[in-house]
């Protein structure tokens, strides 16, 4: 009995700490017509990225934005929002877990011949 309470403490033991390794990380920014941001998920160590960005205008469908930060390149074209101005996608890439608080996320739109560049920094 006492064996097996051992067996038992160590499997809860090393559960828990399998759930301490997974973050989830929040950039948020906003320019004059955009608001976005970046959710970067940080379990079983890998990475992925999903993104939010909203149209704070109206009259607008297509885009294309960029995204740079500290290992992220990232661009689409011909992107494009929903009836509520809002986007969102899960992107096609994933690394080993790197970005920490202190990295910054640079987003550059352009739409209708316009352009804007905003900073996401963690929330």
């Amino acid at each position: 009995m006492k064996k097996a309470f051992i067996t038992a403490l160590l499997f809860v033991s090393v559960g828990a700490g399998c759930q301490a390794n997974e973050e989830e990380l929040l950039f948020v920014g906003e320019s004059e017509h955009w608001a976005s941001s970046v959710t970067v998920y940080q379990r079983d160590g890998d990475e992925t990225y999903e993104m939010t960005m909203n149209y704070k205008e109206s009259e607008m469908k297509e885009f294309t934005y960029s995204v740079k930060a500290e290992n992220i390149d990232f661009e689409e074209t011909d992107a494009a929002v929903d009836q509520q101005g809002s986007y969102q996608i899960k992107w096609p890439i994933s690394n080993s877990p790197t970005t920490s608080e202190t990295d910054e996320f640079v987003v550059t739109v352009q739409w209708n011949g316009q352009s804007e560049e905003l900073t996401l920094i963690h929330k």
